[in-house]
């Protein structure tokens, strides 16, 4: 079943990009998180720390990991600890906002992102967790605004048109979604997510019979029956004008 997830920012490969200079076990670390096994991630991380209690970057995969393993406090309780040590450092800034959004704590989030919007006023990614933010405040129209922000420093960015089109389903027109999603789960970087927010949004418009076949790529016929369910009652939840935003949708 859908949940609201902060999801698509490639959260934890950002820091692969510095893979090759970092230290063995780093690199081991940050390979394990790539591959999403986040127990064995959070294991080296801490292991790096141990050995070397002045690595931020440890802290940082910490952080990260235990996000992944549901453990949001404890992976806040480390990137605070990396904040602290780099307080203008926007990448940490991200990962903490990151974290408070797994967590629910939206308007927490925001407060974040702006400070790292100061210091990294075109980064995708901070402008991406911003729609995401407000999308989880239901604040649709803002989150869409933030989106389109996005888009004109990258008109062909993935993850800002796909929270673009789940941010439109969201706020009351899922046929605008649907347009967007139908591409994009053609891409390369389409996953089972992609293909459920599509199917969301189908379901959103009630347009239950290419729900299900988007679902049946990925689900089971039980799976797929609670999912259309669920999606019923978002629906009826849409149409009495009440917010859904905290209620459905995964991120890209």
């Amino acid at each position: 079943m859908a949940s609201l997830l902060l999801a698509g920012c490639a959260a934890d490969s950002d820091r692969l990009a510095s893979a090759n200079s970092a230290p063995s076990s780093l690199r081991l670390a940050d390979s394990a998180a790539a591959q999403g096994d986040h127990e064995t991630a959070a294991t080296l991380y801490r292991r790096e720390f141990t050995a070397n209690p002045d690595s931020i970057d440890a802290l940082v995969g910490l952080g990260q990991s235990y996000r992944n393993l549901g453990q949001t406090r404890r992976g806040e309780q480390a990137l605070r600890e990396a904040l602290s040590r780099r307080a203008d450092d926007p990448e940490i800034m991200l990962e903490l906002a990151r974290t408070q959004l797994a967590d629910g704590r939206a308007e927490e989030a925001l407060t974040t992102l702006q400070r790292a919007e100061e210091e990294a006023p075109r980064d995708l990614r901070v402008i991406t967790a911003r729609g995401i933010a407000l999308d989880q405040l239901g604040r649709h129209a803002e989150a869409q605004v933030e989106y389109r922000k996005g888009l004109k420093i990258d008109p062909t960015d993935f993850a800002l048109l796909s929270n673009l089109a789940l941010s439109r389903g969201l706020s009351g027109e899922p046929g605008a979604g649907i347009e967007i999603l139908k591409e994009l789960v053609r891409d390369s970087q389409a996953t089972a997510r992609t293909r459920g927010n599509l199917a969301l949004l189908y379901g959103l418009a009630g347009r239950e019979r290419e729900a299900r076949a988007t679902l049946s790529v990925d689900l089971d016929d039980a799976k797929i029956e609670e999912n259309i369910a669920y999606y019923r009652n978002l629906r009826e939840m849409l149409q009495a004008g009440r917010a859904i935003g905290s209620a459905a949708g995964g991120r890209d």
